[in-house]
């Protein structure tokens, strides 16, 4: 795959995907953000890969969203701009941001934000649409929508009630001032905070060890999990109980009873 707004490297199952725009900050433009769905689409029945990995150019993850004509997406309708501004930003935030947000929240393997620098606006909704969010101590995050004149876009509305409940939310989008990494960390947002100095090596550590847990399973938990949220507890049990059942069958529930009674790592193979 060849990609101009986003870089994509793969390595030991690990594949990282850097938003590369780093003149505007790694800004998620439209072009950026169909990029970002198709590298998504193309690896999702790639069973070497355990792990996505999303991060940001020289030192900033994503500085919101960017709008700018001159990296519109090829089928971008080029007549819809002049005649109705409103119309443009319809399609774009239906079609391209909305495509891409919603193939990043429901990829089917864990999904890591690693977030230095900057992340607002677009770009704090993208860290949060991420399954883990590893932040360095000097990140901050903004929900500027409200400074800019315009309300929250790219899944905000939706994520930030269920990360933090409905009353924080409020406050993060009313005021849309930046808060520290470790702000975001007590509030729910932000899994995980790491010193500057060892934001890298934590952050890959942590990753590396994510990348050898039974692929086939945490596929099933992510799904269980997030299918949770619209759920009553009858329902969640019943889906938890055909997931066990599924996943007994297959040879990495095998793989780890056998490392569990000869006291060593598992060595799950995703099947």
């Amino acid at each position: 795959m060849e990609f101009s707004r986003i870089a994509f490297a793969k390595k030991d199952g690990i594949v990282q995907i850097t938003l590369n725009r780093p003149d505007r900050r790694n800004a998620l433009s439209p072009r950026m953000a169909e990029e970002l769905t198709q590298a998504l689409r193309g690896i999702e029945g790639d069973r070497e890969v355990r792990v996505v990995v999303l991060r940001g150019a020289d030192g900033h993850f994503c500085s919101g969203g960017d709008l700018a004509p001159d990296d519109m997406p090829e089928d971008a309708n080029p007549d819809l701009a002049p005649a109705s501004p409103a119309a443009a930003v319809l399609d774009l935030m239906n079609r391209i941001y909305g495509d891409a947000i919603r193939t990043l929240h429901g990829f089917p393997k864990p999904v890591v934000a690693l977030v230095e620098g900057v992340a607002a606006g677009a770009g704090a909704n993208l860290a949060f649409a991420c399954d883990l969010v590893y932040a360095a101590q000097s990140a901050r995050f903004s929900e500027i929508f409200v400074k800019r004149g315009i309300s929250l876009d790219c899944g905000g509305s939706w994520l930030l009630p269920r990360l933090i409940g409905l009353q924080k939310a409020k406050e993060l989008a009313f005021f849309g001032d930046f808060i520290s990494a470790d702000e975001a960390h007590n509030a729910g947002l932000v899994t995980q905070v790491y010193e500057d100095d060892s934001f890298e090596s934590s952050a890959a550590e942590r990753i590396a060890t994510l990348a050898t847990r039974a692929p086939v399973a945490l596929t099933q938990i992510k799904q269980s999990l997030h299918r949770s949220m619209e759920l009553g507890l009858s329902e969640a049990l019943e889906i938890e109980a055909v997931s066990q059942a599924a996943l007994t069958a297959t040879e990495d529930a095998a793989e780890g009873m056998r490392a569990f009674m000869e006291k060593r790592e598992p060595r799950f193979l995703g099947r």
